[in-house]
């Protein structure tokens, strides 16, 4: 059988880029206006940025998420690893 090897110092790097990168999102409203227009195409383009700058924040949000909860799993993993080649040492 072959065996799992995790470089943790890889994985936080890894990791640690990921944050990194997700920090860089610009994710503030540009709040780009348009003086005295009332076309519905104007309005239309608002929704959609007001639409884009919501799914990039919950994209982002989500990202952190994983990377949160792969940290968390690779943890424990190591730590099982280590207590199960603990036991079978002895």
């Amino acid at each position: 059988m072959a065996d799992i090897n995790i470089k943790q110092s890889d994985v936080e790097a890894a990791f640690n880029e990921l944050k990194s990168r997700t920090g860089e999102l610009n994710t503030t409203d540009s709040g780009v206006t348009f003086d005295q227009s009332k076309l519905d195409f104007i309005n239309k383009i608002e929704s959609m940025e007001s639409t884009y700058y919501q799914l990039i924040n919950q994209y982002k949000t989500f990202l952190l998420r994983v990377e949160e909860a792969a940290t968390s799993s690779i943890s424990d993993f190591i730590e099982y690893e280590k207590s199960l080649g603990g036991k079978m040492i002895k």
